[in-house]
């Protein structure tokens, strides 16, 4: 899993030390990797690889690549985050409240895993609970919903003559818009390997390549099947790769499938 630092990030932080709030920017940071690492888990749960963690100004994200579940197994993941958080903030408070001496210092996670946790239920584009709504309605409406919650931000901030807060607002509204963007494209426009036989889509794929991998080359329009090209023109269907997919993990190799399958056969 690779781990990437998004460029808003460093100003983010720069703001946090400029206005003196480096210890607790720290805390965040350590929270943000906390409540990243629940999300994490909950996905192994349900088979996923994440391929990248980043740190990005609105906290941190994991790329998950969750076509292939539920909607109840997708929101379990989002809001694993959320509850990773809290149960973290009562396991650190309990420790302050019980050795105050010892565990003070740990007031700031107290209080960074708090608001990470609580934060993350808003139903807000994008964070975790936006991504639940956005499951349950159009991705449009949350997409609206977001932008007036954080352009009313906005409003406020500039109102007060907090630069902090109007660097923060401008940053989430950028994200939200380029994220949603960049899903809007990867749902409506999938890269298309194949080539058409007829009213079937035929793709050439390895036998080292993990079935979610396969599974996204699909086409939603015409009937697909593969090509085994270093199986000696072994071939499959989009049919049997989605028995595959609910039989074993989403990272499963395709060469385990074919072996499997030709050992029940034989």
């Amino acid at each position: 899993m690779r781990f990437f630092i998004h460029p808003l990030f460093i100003l983010v932080a720069g703001l946090a030390f400029f206005y003196s709030a480096g210890h607790f920017f720290v805390a965040l940071i350590i929270a943000v990797l906390l409540h990243e690492s629940a999300h994490i888990l909950a996905a192994k749960h349900y088979g996923l690889s994440p391929s990248r963690l980043a740190l990005t100004p609105f906290g941190g994200a994991v790329n998950l690549q969750t076509e292939f579940l539920t909607v109840q197994q997708r929101n379990l993941i989002y809001l694993a985050g959320p509850a990773g958080s809290l149960l973290l903030t009562m396991f650190f408070g309990v420790l302050v409240w019980l050795f105050p001496v010892v565990f003070g210092y740990l007031e700031y996670l107290v209080v960074a895993n708090f608001l990470v946790g609580m934060m993350n239920v808003l139903p807000v584009y994008p964070l975790d609970g936006g991504k639940v709504i956005a499951g349950l309605v159009k991705p449009k409406y949350v997409l609206w919903w977001s932008n007036l919650t954080f352009a009313l931000v906005l409003l406020v901030a500039i109102i007060k003559f907090n630069f902090g807060w109007i660097a923060f607002a401008v940053m989430v509204l950028v994200q939200i818009n380029w994220e949603y963007r960049a899903t809007t494209y990867h749902d409506h426009f999938k890269r298309y390997c194949g080539a058409k036989v007829g009213k079937y889509v035929q793709c050439g794929v390895l036998s080292s390549m993990k079935l979610l991998t396969v599974y996204k080359m699909v086409d939603a329009r015409h009937p697909t099947t593969f090509v085994v090209t270093d199986r000696n023109g072994l071939m499959f269907d989009e049919h049997a790769l989605e028995q595959w997919l609910l039989a074993n993990a989403n990272d499963t190799k395709i060469a385990y499938c074919l072996d499997k399958s030709n050992t029940h056969s034989a």
